[in-house]
């Protein structure tokens, strides 16, 4: 039994590990990230998000022995999964480019014509990362599947670089409060994927619904109406 409200996120939290500990313990599996398509919707709650980052985070430390400092490129729309890849490079100190070359990418199915790197993951519209029968790269969601949910230890710092795109980069401390300026207090915001800037619509999906504990509703491919059931109040634009 609850006799009193949850209480809400903690103002001072300034590194990404602490964020997701205290919106998965405050929030559990309230709802994070909906995403909208012609065909359907998916949705991940802060709890189910947090275990699909702590399974990229042992994934990324243990078969691919990146450490605090190296790069991954993310080269795929506004996702729940691709807030799930930018959580567990964060969780391991991992820098996200959206725009520079890295020898780990993960890019959407219909970009891995484009990408360069050594090693290559896969993320698509289907649950389990929509493998293709034309390459062999792998999909995210199925490589992470067998890693533990409890993450590895965290190996990021305030002030590591976190982010990277149109020539920015964000330290950690400095997406985290950026996130906290994205419309607080407005209960649920959408956005259309085609149309926000690449570096906040990446804050809004994957950090914000930890540091305001709201919701971010995705159109991809589909207009407003879709999301009349999801009570968005605010919409970001360019």
């Amino acid at each position: 039994m609850q006799l009193s409200p949850p209480s809400g996120p903690d103002p001072d939290v300034a590194d990404l590990a602490a964020a997701v500990r205290d919106a998965n313990d405050k929030v559990g599996a309230a709802p994070a990230v909906t995403v909208l398509f012609p065909a359907g919707r998916q949705e991940q709650g802060v709890a189910s998000l947090a275990q699909w980052a702590a399974k990229g985070a042992h994934l990324l430390e243990v078969d691919l022995m990146l450490t605090p400092g190296d790069v991954l490129r993310l080269d795929a729309p506004l996702s729940w999964t691709s807030a799930a890849v930018s959580l567990a490079a964060w969780w391991a100190g991992i820098a996200i480019t959206l725009d520079e070359d890295a020898e780990v990418v993960v890019a959407h199915e219909d970009r891995l014509t484009e990408t360069v790197g050594d090693d290559v993951y896969v993320l698509g519209d289907r649950i389990d990362g929509s493998p293709t029968t034309e390459t062999a790269v792998e999909p995210w969601v199925r490589a992470v599947q067998t890693f533990p949910d409890h993450p590895p230890l965290p190996r990021a710092t305030s002030d590591a670089t976190a982010l990277r795109a149109g020539g920015r980069a964000v330290t950690q401390r400095e997406m985290l409060d950026q996130a906290r300026a994205i419309s607080p207090g407005s209960g649920t915001i959408g956005l259309d994927a085609a149309d926000v800037d690449p570096l906040l619509g990446l804050l809004a999906v994957a950090v914000r619904p930890l540091v305001q504990h709201r919701p971010t509703v995705v159109l991809r491919g589909t207009d407003r109406s879709a999301a009349a059931g999801d009570r968005v109040t605010t919409w970001l634009t360019r």
